[in-house]
């Protein structure tokens, strides 16, 4: 989405806070910022004095148009960056602010923008080609599968301005995004016409050549904004469309639906899946090399390696294997007390030291040209207590509930959730983010329409569970100002041998491939049916990384496979 990736540099540049979900509101006398729970404590950290945090989700915090609603009166008006703002979001605050007779004014030119020193240039990296032996499927079948689900939906026209659907629907890719091999631009897709609205200076020769080949005409990325207001009849937005180009539109004409790419593009085919099994071994064999290496660096006198050397040596086995591309997020590399803040960032000069003798947390996910990663791995580098071994348990257990569940198709991810959180509510605890998320193809690490998430946050929107869909698994548990503990890893939603006569029942099989640490485990609070499945696990984990140790040679390698795992 380019007005949530536009949002996220725009509430960093006024407030100083980072985190990837942020809406700000500013009024004469306040200032204040909406989050979720995965970034409170980060958001506390980076705003300063003059911002109020206000916990999305919370009991007691109200949401942006409740507090809009409350808090200012006519004549007041609200003014938005409509190129900031998706369409749901803009038709609710327009309908709750109408209903007190507060106005939502449209801006032209971003206030912020006005007083950004040094604001961030708009991206130029050039587009490259997926191919087909990582794709799986041709741009042209897919814009016949589109235009399929189009009409289903009587709809003539369809702009698509989410980056994601636009690089998974013409088998392209680019580096406008960090860690998203995603570019800047917009489609609009007819019966009989395919129009891509990107900067010409990132496209090649050769790759005007493919898109002349499919049948795709190249126009001006700010074209779109003009072009959206020659269509005619019924046109389809997606629920992320950006509230300029839906406001330019009569309403008449909207239909204001899930992007059927999206859909489309969550149910991986065959050679996707290929990629992303295959990847994930190199991926958990690059992340158990960076494991041993710093349990036995971190040992050493006189040896001090702070969380961001942590990460950099991370990256620097990634990035030995093959077809390794990039990381797919900022990796999460985090030592004791810096571990409870879900979303945390280590930056040089301010990061903790890892310390020996305490919990250290990695988050961390690459993208390599078949398929994106994204694990988290739990340690301890010498002797956990008590406490931290009950609470990872109960995590390990929530993990393999999940891992182990078995539903019938169509089954939305909300009524799952329960499973991974029950150890913990067992006991009066929680954790504040979503259970899981879709993962795409060489794609973004966080893709919809599916998830795995906590039930008050269900939506009408969220696709039931498919076969071939990608989603990450990763409960967690947070003490502030002591430790942090999640236990994440990628699963294929798969079809199994159970269910009634019409039809099978779909299960998960784990993907990544990456130890899971044996001394934070309290095997006597496992159930018999927890531990067979371990113990599994690490079978199939210790099987796939000698095997692909083998092959590069690395022997030493094969002995820390076998003590990680057996």
């Amino acid at each position: 989405k380019q007005w949530y990736q536009r949002r996220v540099a725009i509430t960093a540049g006024i407030s100083g806070f980072t985190g990837s979900a942020g809406t700000a509101i500013i009024t004469k006398e306040k200032a204040l910022m909406w989050t979720d729970g995965r970034y409170f404590l980060q958001a506390q950290n980076q705003m300063d004095e003059n911002w109020n945090l206000m916990k999305a989700f919370m009991p007691g915090t109200p949401t942006e148009e409740v507090w809009l609603s409350e808090n200012l009166f006519p004549p007041n008006k609200v003014g938005i960056d409509p190129k900031t703002c998706s369409v749901s979001k803009f038709k609710i605050l327009s309908k709750k602010l109408d209903s007190v007779g507060l106005e939502l004014v449209p801006v032209k030119e971003n206030l912020i923008d006005l007083v950004w020193e040094n604001a961030p240039k708009f991206p130029s990296a050039d587009v490259f080609r997926h191919p087909m032996e990582f794709a799986g499927k041709d741009s042209l079948e897919k814009l016949d599968e589109v235009r399929k689900k189009m009409e289903k939906s009587l709809c003539g026209s369809f702009v698509v301005s989410a980056l994601d659907d636009i690089a998974w629907l013409y088998n392209l890719r680019g580096n406008d995004v960090t860690y998203n091999p995603v570019f800047y631009s917009f489609a609009i897709i007819t019966k009989d016409s395919s129009t891509l609205y990107i900067d010409d200076n990132k496209i090649s020769k050769d790759i005007k050549e493919y898109l002349d080949g499919i049948n795709t005409s190249i126009k001006p990325y700010d074209k779109v904004y003009d072009d959206v207001q020659q269509l005619s009849g019924r046109i389809l937005l997606p629920l992320s469309t950006n509230a300029a180009i839906s406001e330019a539109i009569p309403i008449k004409n909207r239909a204001v639906l899930m992007s059927p790419i999206q859909e489309l593009k969550a149910i991986k085919n065959e050679k996707e899946l290929e990629g992303m099994v295959a990847c994930h071994v190199r991926d958990g064999a690059a992340l158990t090399e960076y494991f041993h290496w710093l349990s036995t660096q971190v040992h050493k006198p006189d040896v001090v390696i702070d969380e961001v050397d942590g990460a950099d040596k991370a990256q620097y086995f990634r990035s030995k294997e093959d077809k390794f591309v990039d990381l797919s997020f900022d990796t999460i590399s985090s030592s004791g007390p810096n571990g409870a803040i879900i979303h945390y960032k280590p930056e040089k000069g301010s990061c903790l030291s890892i310390d020996k003798d305490d919990i250290y947390l990695c988050d961390s996910g690459a993208q390599y040209k078949d398929g994106t990663t994204d694990v988290t791995r739990t340690l301890h580098l010498s002797e956990p207590n008590a406490k931290q071994i009950d609470r990872f348990t109960r995590v390990l257990q929530g993990h393999i509930n999940l891992a182990m569940a078995v539903f019938p198709p169509g089954t939305k991810g909300t009524c799952i959730d329960c499973l991974a959180r029950l150890p913990l509510w067992n006991v009066g605890l929680n954790y504040q983010h979503g259970t899981g998320h879709g993962v795409g193809s060489f794609l973004n690490v966080h893709e919809g329409p599916c998830r795995i998430s906590g039930g008050s946050r269900m939506s009408k929107h969220e696709m039931g569970l498919q076969k071939g869909m990608i989603l990450s698994n990763e409960p967690g548990f947070y003490e502030k100002g002591e430790f942090g503990i999640r236990i994440e890893s990628l699963v294929e939603v798969i079809e199994t041998d159970i269910g009634p006569d019409d039809g099978k029942y779909l299960g998960f099989r784990t993907i990544t491939m990456a130890p899971i640490e044996r001394k934070l485990v309290d095997v006597a609070m496992l159930t018999d049916e927890q531990l067979i499945w371990l113990n599994n696990y690490h079978a199939e984990v210790r099987d796939k990384l000698k095997k692909h140790f083998e092959e590069k040679r690395k022997k030493y390698r094969l002995r820390l496979c076998v003590d990680t795992t057996a």
